[in-house]
C-alpha cells in the first residue's frame, strides 16, 4: 500500500509539472506574439534607436516571465548591477532558462553571443538576427573569428556582451545536443573557452562573472519540465581586465570564482 501511494504521488506530481510546463509555454508564446508587431516596428522602422529599446525592455519581459513561471530570484553579491558602461559578462550555462534570467538582471545595452542553430529558429531566430545579436558556429574557426570581431565592434559601440564561456552544457542523460567542445556529463562547471577573456583584454573592458546556481533544477533539458521555485544567482564585482597580462589568468580567476560559489551552494 505504501509503495502504491508513492507511485501515485509521483505520477500526480509529474502530471502537475507537465501542466505547469504547458502553462509556462503558453505564457511565453502569448507574450512573444503580443509583442511581435511592436518588436518588428522597433527593429525595422526605428533603426539603432529601436533596436536599443528592444534589447533594453527585455529586462522587464524577463522579470515578467519569471514571475509568471512562479519563480523568484534570490540574488546575492553586487546587485543591482551598478556598472553601466560596456563590459563582458561571463555566465555559467546549464539551462534554456539562463537567457531569461540574465535578461531580468541587466537593464543596460547588451548583446548575446549565441550558437548559430538558435538563429535558425522560426521567428525567434529572425528577431535575434535582425536585433543585432551575434551568431557563431562553434565548430567553425572562421565563424568564431567573425563573432569575435563583431563583439569588439559592439563593445566599441557601447554595448556589453553576454557570454557563456563553457560553450554549452552536458546534463546527466543529455545525449541529443551537439557537443563540439567534448563537454563532460554533469560536471559542475566545464572549462571556460578563452575568447571572452581575450576580448576583455584587447578592448580593456571589465569582466563581470555571474553564477547561476540552480537554473537546471527549475528547467531541465532532459525532462523538459519547468518547476516553480526560487532561482539563486550571485553577481560578482567587476574585474579590471587591465590588471591581467594573460587572458588565461583572467579566465582562471573568473572560473574559480564561479566554481567556488557553485560548490558553496551545493554543500
Amino acid at each position: 500500500m505504501f509503495i502504491f501511494e508513492l507511485y501515485f504521488n509521483f505520477f500526480k506530481m509529474k502530471l502537475l509539472l507537465k501542466l505547469w510546463t504547458f502553462w509556462c509555454l503558453l505564457i511565453t508564446v502569448s507574450i512573444f506574439f503580443i509583442l511581435l508587431i511592436p518588436n518588428l516596428f522597433l527593429i525595422f522602422c526605428l533603426g539603432d534607436f529601436g533596436r536599443n529599446i528592444f534589447v533594453q525592455y527585455n529586462y522587464y519581459v524577463g522579470n515578467i516571465l519569471l514571475f509568471l513561471f512562479g519563480m523568484r530570484k534570490i540574488t546575492s553579491g553586487s546587485f543591482p548591477i551598478k556598472y553601466s558602461k560596456p563590459c563582458v559578462y561571463v555566465v555559467n550555462h546549464k539551462s534554456y532558462l539562463d537567457v531569461i534570467i540574465i535578461a531580468s538582471l541587466i537593464p543596460y545595452k547588451i548583446k548575446y553571443l549565441g550558437k548559430a542553430e538558435v538563429f535558425k529558429w522560426p521567428l525567434f531566430g529572425y528577431l535575434a538576427k535582425h536585433s543585432g545579436q551575434i551568431a557563431v558556429k562553434r565548430e567553425d574557426k572562421a565563424s568564431r573569428q567573425q563573432g569575435f570581431d563583431s563583439m569588439k565592434r559592439a563593445l566599441n559601440d557601447g554595448y556589453s556582451i553576454i557570454l557563456f564561456p563553457e560553450g554549452g552544457w552536458r546534463n546527466n542523460g543529455d545525449v541529443k545536443s551537439k557537443n563540439p567542445y567534448n563537454l563532460q556529463e554533469s560536471k559542475l562547471l566545464q572549462e571556460f573557452r578563452n575568447g571572452a577573456f581575450r576580448l576583455a583584454l584587447e578592448t580593456k573592458v571589465p569582466v563581470i562573472p555571474i553564477a547561476l546556481m540552480n537554473a537546471q533544477e527549475r528547467f531541465s533539458d532532459v525532462t523538459m519540465l519547468i518547476k516553480p521555485g526560487n532561482v539563486f544567482v550571485h553577481i560578482f564585482e567587476p574585474i579590471d581586465s587591465r590588471s591581467f597580462h594573460d587572458a588565461f589568468d583572467l579566465n582562471h580567476k573568473c572560473h574559480n570564482l564561479i566554481l567556488n560559489k557553485l560548490k558553496e551552494f551545493n554543500l
